[in-house]
Parts: C-alpha cells; structure tokens; sequence
C-alpha cells in the first residue's frame, strides 16, 4: 500500500437486521480481532496478530440453495491456520459448491495477498476494491471507494485518516441504488458495520461501528490495538 500503511483495509459488512452478530473484539483464547457471527461463529473480516487477514462477501444475486456450510468459516478457516493465501484458495475452491455465492479475500500484511472468486487470482500491491457484485463486475461505489482509499494514503495523520475513511462508509446517495450506495439502508437488510484496520509502524489498529436497523448508530466504535508479531 505504502511504505507508511503496508496495510488498509476500509469495508461495510451489509447483512440482514435480524442476524445476530458479536461485536469486534479480540477472539477468547485466540490472536484474533473481528467481529463474529452469532448463528454458526464465523466472521466476516478478522485479523490475526501475525499479521494474516481474511474478508468474505456474498454475491448478489446468486440463487439460494441449501448449501450446507457458513461462508463466515471460510474466513476463520483462513485466520486460523497457516497456509499461504493461494494455496488455502485453493483448498476452497475444490469445496466451493458447500458454500453460497461468495467473494473472498485472504492475505498477509506483509506478504501475499489472493482473491477467490470463481477463478483464484492473485492480487499485486496496490488498491483493490470489491463489492458483492457478480466477479468481473465493477460498480460505481467501488471506484468511489478506491479513489478515496488513494488519497487517504497520502495523509500523516492515521487518527484524520480513519474518521475520514468512516465518514466515506456512511456515504448513501439517498436514491437506495446498491451499485452507488456505500451505506445500505434497507428495512430488512442494510449495512450493519463499517470497519477500518489500518498496520501503522507495526501496530494493528482496528476500529469497528455497528449499526441497526435505519443506520442507528448502536453504540460506540470498538477500537483495537495490538502489535505485529
């Protein structure tokens, strides 16, 4: 990313309101951050304190079947373990029917970085964004999000940078377009998390917003920090 945030990661977790979930925080028994999902226990965006980093989205649109498994595993499965990002890719890949539709995203804060979404590919250094828009698909809400990513790079100040990049997750154009909207405010369904994890001299700093039905704010920003080891 660059030399001062080797890693940024900017992301709203949409999910629907009825779903419980466990806010961010440090996993019991585990060197792990991320928020959890309270029906089967898995996450949606999770860190681990060596540095290794997984995130899951569900694909718009895909038909819904009776899959047997939680997409929210695939991202633990990743934090927990020690594969490299391609090659656990491609462990999934081989399973990939036990899942609903999915877009995932598996990497390391100094190191590799792969994305599984029908086909695996691996991800060069630099900014990527990604929506649950069908693969090869690029709404306009992710360009958006790209280009603030880039000038929010540019900035000395991480405490700034991060009230920044929380505002941009908010961001609702008001016409309830999902391919413009950053921010879904849906009366079953909308964003229920805006999160920013940012690696700054070595600290991982995680900061989490959760939300309710409408956009409530529920409650105040979980804020996270640990060393790299």
């Amino acid at each position: 990313m660059s030399s001062r945030y080797p890693l940024l990661i900017a992301a709203n977790r949409d999910e629907e309101y009825k779903r419980p979930s466990v806010p961010a925080a440090l996993w019991e028994g585990e060197n792990i951050a991320g928020g959890r999902d309270a029906v089967h226990g898995g996450s949606w965006l999770a860190v681990t304190r060596g540095g290794r980093f997984a995130a899951v989205t569900n694909l718009r649109g895909a038909i819904r079947t009776n899959q047997p498994r939680s997409r929210g595993e695939l991202v633990t499965g990743f934090v927990r373990g020690d594969a490299p990002p391609s090659t656990y890719l491609h462990d999934v890949a081989a399973r990939i029917e036990e899942y609903g539709g999915f877009h995932l995203l598996a990497g390391e804060a100094e190191g590799d970085l792969a994305q599984l979404s029908g086909s695996i590919r691996p991800l060069e250094p630099g900014i990527h964004g990604l929506s649950n828009a069908p693969d090869g698909v690029t709404w306009p809400k992710v360009e958006i999000a790209a280009e603030a990513l880039r000038g929010a790079l540019e900035m000395p100040d991480r405490t700034v940078m991060v009230d920044r990049l929380m505002r941009l997750l908010r961001t609702a154009a008001a016409h309830g377009d999902p391919t413009r909207d950053l921010f879904i405010t849906g009366e079953h369904y909308g964003t229920r998390a805006s999160t920013v994890i940012v690696v700054e001299e070595g600290i991982v700093h995680f900061i989490e917003q959760g939300f309710g039905r409408g956009g409530v704010i529920l409650s105040d920003r979980q804020e996270l920090s640990f060393s790299l080891e």
